[in-house]
């Protein structure tokens, strides 16, 4: 794996401070409130005033055992109970109890026993004791000094709740005092925590880092690739666009401008050729106009001054002028043509909307017969009965910068070439031609003329835009190209390919007004205005 770039390591490096560094001052500030949060709650007075209440708690119930202890030694020490226990005269016994009993509140029982523990009498609170509510404490004492003597069994009562109180303040003291103990090792225990939550934090910064930084520098790669392939004259690279950031913007941008840069370049180069072209056409119509009209003449002289009587000489005679006579009127033609297209105009554009232009040609139907499609009024109706033309046209306006006769001449050319198509398939019912305008973005629109004829090889669908290309018997090859030499002044692009019908499409591109690509082609047009248009033989 290559090693990752300084953009890289720098984006990582951004990505893992950003992590670090609040998680670092988030630990310092934890442990600094830990420290003071432990110091304020194991504070040493905080431990005295619990040992002291414990103290408290447990002095209050030793006294409460003494309380009772004494009380027994009070009942033992009456002289009538002693008396009687030792005569063991129950009766007696029995009155003695019931004066004692009342009054001591916490007794449940107090009774006489021999020495044997023979109970000699006994008296019982009216309930028994409740071991969830009450604690009980039984307290023996001899009632004489006697060997053998009897002993008075007391048992006393109090509320369990206070005991309960003494544990639970035990237990309080006990956890207290050993979390205490554990203090330093709680503290040691969240440092490491956040230690280690900070080398997690860092190796996933790390790696978070590194994806985003080889996906971004990835792509700048890319685009710096691209940009040294178009350095190198490349302008069929793209960069593949991906995401939704600024990088994606740019690389889109970026292809948009080598489409543009390419169609640019394109368009210059195939109006150079055309220059070239027409530069050619200009010396042969020149060339090929000059011995024209000698060479009829000298045919026509010669059949006129020939008296003789030799009637198969004189047949030549004819037949040689008929020929010389049709094949000067084939070049004159061409040589028209060619001078036609030599003084090709440059478009002048001006805006307007391609929706009501493309209505007016439907309404004018002269796409045939215009004085300057090169055919003959017979041909022109021929072509016009051999096709049913349709129009699909947008109903909202779309402005376009257009040269309306220039792009008239576009839209004849592309249907009689459709025409002339259907015709040379030689069929026997109508061909179909149909004209379709559509909104592609905010920037194009899109015009196709589609038949069902016969179509264009796909071999021949770029070249049958070069000069002297046709794919007609009595074509010159110079229609398509003055096509696209308009449509390319007009800023948009043309391309041959195949109809629903299985004919043959010829797909137009134009920029829409305000666009870029309008804005450029008004700009390369823009020059002196031609005060007088020169006729446009578009035969191909």
């Amino acid at each position: 794996m290559a090693p990752p770039s300084r953009t890289a390591r720098r984006l990582t490096l951004a990505v893992l401070l950003a992590a670090v560094i609040p998680l670092v001052s988030a630990i310092y500030v934890a442990r600094s409130m830990v420290g003071s949060m432990s110091s304020q709650l194991y504070n040493p007075r905080v431990g005295a005033e619990l040992e002291r209440s414990l103290e408290v708690y447990q002095e209050l119930a030793k006294a409460k055992k003494e309380s009772m202890r004494y009380e027994a030694a009070a009942i033992a020490a009456q002289e009538g109970l002693r008396a009687a226990a030792i005569l063991k005269h129950q009766p007696s016994v029995v009155q003695e109890l019931d004066e004692i009993f009342p009054q001591y509140p916490n007794l449940v029982s107090l009774g006489v026993t021999d020495a044997d523990d023979n109970v000699i009498a006994e008296k019982n609170r009216d309930k028994p004791v409740d071991e969830s509510t009450e604690l009980k404490l039984e307290v023996r004492r001899p009632l004489s000094d006697k060997e053998g003597a009897p002993i008075l069994r007391a048992v006393f009562v109090t509320p369990r709740a206070r005991f309960d109180q003494l544990d639970q303040a035990a237990e309080t003291v006990r956890l207290y005092r050993q979390i205490e103990g554990a203090r330093a090792e709680v503290e040691r225990f969240h440092l490491y925590v956040f230690a280690l939550l900070l080398a997690v934090t860092m190796l996933g910064a790390v790696a978070v880092g590194t994806l985003l930084a080889r996906s971004v520098t990835r792509r700048i790669q890319q685009l710096a690739t691209a940009t040294q392939a178009v350095g190198a004259g490349d302008l069929s690279v793209r960069v593949p666009v991906s995401g939704n950031d600024e990088i994606t913007h740019l690389a889109d941008a970026f292809n948009t401008m080598l489409s543009e840069v390419e169609r640019s370049r394109a368009r210059i180069e195939f109006l150079q050729r055309m220059g070239t072209w027409q530069e050619i056409a200009r010396r042969l119509a020149h060339e090929i106009k000059n011995p024209l009209t000698p060479i009829q003449l000298a045919v026509e002289e010669a059949h006129a001054r020939y008296q003789g009587d030799d009637e198969r000489y004189r047949q030549l005679l004819e037949t040689t002028l008929k020929v010389v006579q049709e094949e000067v009127a084939t070049l004159r033609r061409l040589v028209t043509e060619f001078s036609a297209f030599a003084r090709l105009p440059r478009a002048e554009l001006s805006e307007a909307d391609v929706c009501q232009f493309l209505r007016d040609q439907q309404r004018q139907m002269e796409l045939f017969r215009d004085d300057e499609s090169g055919l003959h009024a017979g041909e022109a109706d021929d072509l016009e009965n051999i096709v049913d033309i349709s129009w699909e046209i947008p109903r909202d306006p779309v402005p376009v910068h257009i040269d309306s006769q220039m792009l008239h001449r576009v839209l004849a050319n592309l249907v009689r070439n459709a025409a002339q198509a259907v015709r040379d398939e030689r069929r026997g019912r109508k061909g179909r031609v149909r004209v379709v305008l559509s909104v592609l973005d905010r920037d194009w629109v899109r015009l196709d003329v589609d038949d069902d004829g016969p179509g264009i090889k796909e071999e021949m669908r770029e070249s049958v835009f070069d000069p002297y290309v046709t794919t007609k018997h009595d074509g010159t090859g110079l229609g398509l190209s003055i096509v696209k030499k308009i449509v390319m002044e007009h800023g948009g692009s043309i391309e041959a390919g195949t109809s629903p019908w299985g004919g043959a499409r010829m797909t137009i591109r134009l920029p829409r007004s305000g666009s870029a690509a309008s804005a450029a082609a008004r700009e390369h047009t823009m020059g002196p205005a031609s005060s007088r248009r020169p006729s446009l033989h578009l035969q191909a």
